[in-house]
């Protein structure tokens, strides 16, 4: 069981041909090296979205503001939350283990065991979040373009989503390429959001990923479906 599906967890090609709940099983069977592996190759994408939403919200109004961090997986995102003073926090991820591994932090308030796509989750009021943070989610097989359906409903308007991907991401994943950018700015074109792009340097994700962005995507709606 633990080597399920395991060439999938740095050979994104792999997941291609695996279904969503199968990349989940993956997550889930190694739930307790995770953040052992991925930090050996010098990911910083938490560090990345968690320095972000510091700069962008005063100290004194982060213990407000209700997040939800999407593809949380163990907590890293939510652990740079905390250390920023921010204490309104919610976890979702399709792979239990993996949130369980997150709930020994004591950094949520909830821990959601869902997907994040266009579906709509009902246990998720409409407009209830501030903020929905994200990091090392956008890749193949994790989140698709089709969440941001349900990021949107269930973000307030005027909140923001905030994610940071490395192009080759983007330009490796076959739910990402020729997708991704034109939709985030046909959106903004239709007054869906307004998108504040932060380039991201060689290095500031991980060691290995190269270049990428920081996409902050204030939502103008309650509502929109694509």
């Amino acid at each position: 069981m633990a080597d399920r599906h395991k060439e999938g967890r740095f050979e994104f090609d792999f997941r291609k041909n695996m279904t969503p709940q199968q990349i989940a099983d993956m997550f889930d069977d190694f739930a307790e090296d995770y953040e052992q592996e991925y930090l050996n190759v010098g990911l910083r994408s938490h560090v990345v979205v968690g320095d972000f939403m510091a700069k962008t919200i005063p100290k004194e109004q982060r213990p407000k503001v209700k997040i939800l961090d999407v593809a949380a997986g163990t907590g890293l995102l939510g652990t740079e939350l905390k250390n920023h003073g921010f204490t309104q926090i919610d976890a979702l991820d399709p792979a239990e283990k993996m949130l369980n591994v997150a709930r020994r932090r004591n950094i949520y308030q909830r821990l959601i065991c869902a997907f994040m796509n266009k579906n709509r989750n009902d246990t998720i009021e409409t407009d209830y979040y501030d903020n929905i943070v994200a990091s090392a989610a956008f890749n193949e097989g994790l989140l698709q373009c089709d969440a941001f359906q349900e990021m949107i409903r269930i973000v307030k308007p005027g909140g923001r989503i905030n994610f940071a991907v490395p192009t080759k991401f983007i330009n490796n994943s076959d739910n990402l390429r020729d997708r991704l950018l034109p939709l985030i700015y046909q959106l903004a074109q239709e007054g869906v959001w307004e998108v504040t792009p932060v380039a991201l340097a060689d290095g500031e994700i991980s060691d290995i990923n190269g270049p990428g962005t920081l996409f902050s995507l204030k939502v103008l709606v309650s509502e929109k479906t694509f």
